[in-house]
């Protein structure tokens, strides 16, 4: 029963493709922006399903397992996210019409390379973590008991063709079904949970018969500084990470992006709260020491089959809502930031020439993403520095464009090759400072750099000329 719910997901999947490729794709703007069509709900939903993937839910639970409830701080912290990015940023990139953030940085400082830099920062970054969402659906798939390579081959090719099938409309309105199912999917084991202990109040007390201390039930349980790092590097990636902005440029209008950011970080806020309860009733329940198999415990040992089911195919919806979000804003890279506008290789911007184009590297970026997750797993926590990087080096140039006129080229780029620079040194050392994440500390070394240089490099006026 659950390997045939699973099939019939898959197969909703690629038909959603299909369908978004025979009626709505023409060109390249409707493959990578939807058209620029997309509505408050479609958008919320997608906006919300690319931050709530595997980890979220994998993670989520781990974390409750560990910390209790609030290890609910990493996907609450991706609400924050979306919250501040509908009040910062998501109305006034949306006016600009842009593609891509590296479109942004060109556009606000000029030159190609704080563009380049920007692009294979992110780019690089898009790849590893897409890779670990592969190893993510093999995890998952194991539970189904294909082991092996077979479970990450599947859904891998699952989402490489309906995204390079359908474009963004068609990740879209996948994540649209893919959140919702994640969401009917964790609230139905977190309520399995408390039904089997007794509400929250017998839970409370089985935990506390297993050691657990009075943090454990409280939201700031982890620790003032804990919650921090969690916070603080979750909401800087949101604010300037391509997988969002791309749909923030696929609204109709500023209003939309605006309320859809809105929407999707509230969602996000409460569902996370659901995977920390699942991790805690594992702790609760079982006698395992590993907290990673706290939500696939519950799935096995406590949850019929059909709602095992419609729980696994929940996992591989956030696991695939993210893999979708991740192959679009990588293809959009290349296209745009690199084969348009750098290497000038389509410089008619043929649409139906475009398209192609986009379709052949979206399935060529998945493909590539399988051979590493599969092939060469070690090198995917080295891919994935460069969002720790691109987080490091971005965020002030981007951040700090929109709300500083004074801002320069040479501060833009000094600071972004700044920020990577320390942050790489940082993860290379693994240095700590007071406990900072390495992009936290480089990103203020970051901000020092963008102050002087722009500083520095502004033009000057004196006795009513320009100097």
């Amino acid at each position: 029963m659950i390997l045939f719910i699973v099939i019939l997901y898959m197969a909703l999947m690629l038909f959603v493709g299909w369908w978004c490729s025979k009626y709505y794709i023409n060109g390249m703007t409707d493959f990578l922006l939807a058209g620029r069509r997309l509505g408050i709900w479609l958008l919320a939903g997608t906006l919300a399903a690319t931050h709530f993937g595997g980890g979220a839910v994998m993670g989520g639970g781990e974390y409750g397992f560990n910390y209790g409830i609030s290890g609910a701080w990493y996907g609450v912290s991706c609400g924050i996210g979306l919250l501040l990015l509908a009040f910062m940023t998501a109305s006034k990139f949306r006016d600009l019409s842009l593609y891509t953030v590296p479109d942004y940085l060109e556009q606000r400082y000029g030159g190609k390379t704080v563009r380049v830099l920007g692009a294979i920062l992110s780019l690089i970054a898009l790849v590893g973590i897409l890779a670990a969402q592969v190893l993510s659906a093999k995890g998952a798939l194991g539970i189904l008991g294909i082991k092996g390579n077979a479970g990450a081959i599947i859904a891998t090719l699952v989402f490489i063709v309906y995204t390079t099938s359908g474009g963004l409309w068609a990740a879209t309105i996948t994540d649209f079904v893919q959140i919702i199912l994640a969401a009917i999917g964790v609230i139905i084991a977190s309520a399995v949970v408390l039904a089997k202990t007794g509400g929250f109040g017998g839970l409370s007390a089985m935990l506390v018969t297993k050691g657990a201390e009075a943090g454990y039930f409280n939201i700031w349980g982890m620790g003032t500084a804990s919650i921090m790092w969690v916070l603080l590097p979750t909401v800087m990636y949101t604010l300037i990470g391509q997988d969002f902005y791309q749909r923030l440029f696929a609204a109709k209008d500023a209003k939309v992006a605006r309320n859809a950011s809105i929407v999707g970080g509230i969602v996000l806020v409460i569902v996370s709260f659901f995977p920390a309860i699942i991790g805690m009733g594992a702790r609760a329940l079982s006698n395992i020491d590993e907290a990673g198999m706290s939500v696939p415990w519950v799935m096995e040992n406590l949850l019929h089959p059909v709602i095992g089911g419609i729980v696994l195919a929940a996992i591989l919806a956030a696991i695939m809502s993210t893999a979708d979000s991740l192959l679009t804003a990588a293809a959009s890279h290349i296209v745009k930031d690199l084969w348009v506008e750098t290497f000038k290789l389509d410089e008619v911007k043929d649409e139906k020439r475009l398209l192609n184009i986009s379709r052949n590297f979206t399935f060529l970026i998945g493909i590539l993403s399988l051979i590493i997750a599969l092939l060469v797993p070690g090198i995917i926590d080295a891919l994935i520095y460069s969002y720790t990087m691109y987080t490091a080096g971005v965020f002030i140039p981007v951040i700090g464009g929109v709300l500083w006129k004074g801002a320069t080229r040479a501060g833009a780029l000094s600071s972004l090759i700044g920020g990577s620079i320390v942050a790489l040194c940082g993860i290379l050392s693994k240095a700590n400072i007071f406990g900072a994440p390495a992009e936290i500390y480089a990103a203020l070394v970051s901000l020092v750099i963008f102050v002087v240089v722009s500083l520095a490099t502004q033009k000057k006026l004196v006795d009513g000329i320009t100097k």
